[in-house]
């Protein structure tokens, strides 16, 4: 196979593998952009008149004994904390989050999020560990695919100086929007 074939199928094969990823993203970052960030129903589930550990293994043990002990399953891969709430993610689910009170207590409440404000949560690296890995290997798989892309562009004659002229207007765009 010779080099350009490569890099055709490549490119194709990158490009067809995170296609619902290269939608995802900027139809979600649009939305959150302009304003749609999607929405979440938070309930009341039990109150824990204690104080959680700071240790961060002790703390998730913690958290999984109490949401047990309310027949809860405690399915949640880590916890991201705060001054002022603890969120068991993933949050591109149900998940459960535990308020801190003045008063020490916390509220455990359960949170469903609609599914754009699933899909935002994604997009921001907040779901599932093997979803974390697949994104950053599309991260790795868009350089490939663009480089690749602009490559075979540029391999192809009539298409240079389109390509040059795109690919400038767009770098210039980009440094005048950061200067």
């Amino acid at each position: 196979m010779n080099s350009r074939k490569l890099w055709i199928n490549i490119h194709l094969v990158f490009a067809a593998i995170f296609m619902p990823l290269m939608l995802m993203m900027p139809i979600t970052g649009s939305l959150y952009l302009l304003g749609y960030q999607g929405d979440q129903t938070k309930t009341e589930v039990f109150r824990i008149h204690e104080t959680a550990p700071n240790d961060e293994m002790e703390r998730e043990e913690f958290f999984r004994k109490h949401l047990a002990a309310q027949g809860i399953d405690p399915t949640f891969e880590y916890i991201r904390s705060t001054k002022t709430e603890f969120i068991m993610r993933p949050t591109t689910r149900v998940y459960y989050v535990a308020n801190i009170e003045s008063d020490k207590t916390l509220i455990i409440s359960r949170v469903e999020p609609t599914m754009l404000k699933r899909l935002i949560e994604l997009h921001k690296g907040h779901g599932p560990r093997a979803m974390r890995w697949f994104e950053a290997a599309f991260g790795l798989a868009l350089i490939i695919t663009t480089l690749s892309g602009l490559w075979l562009a540029w391999t192809v004659k009539p298409y240079r100086m389109i390509t040059l002229s795109a690919f400038g207007a767009g770098l210039l765009i980009m440094l005048v929007c950061l200067f």
